[in-house]
């Protein structure tokens, strides 16, 4: 059980806001499509899209 309590209570900024990408898509994918292909696809376009723009911040920032 410690191992599972480590690996929950051990995030970092990148696995919150993977998570949170994660959770923004599928929520994207419902709501501007219909049918499992079409969310499929959408959910995957929504999070290359977002982690693409969190990379860039990142590497914005540290500069």
């Amino acid at each position: 059980m410690s191992a599972l309590r480590t690996a929950l209570f051990d995030w970092d900024a990148a696995r919150v806001s993977r998570v949170l990408v994660a959770g923004l898509a599928l929520y994207l994918a419902q709501r501007i499509a219909d049918g499992f292909l079409a969310e499929l696809g959408a959910v995957i376009v929504v999070c290359v899209v977002l982690d693409l723009l969190w990379v860039i911040a990142k590497r914005i920032a540290d500069r």
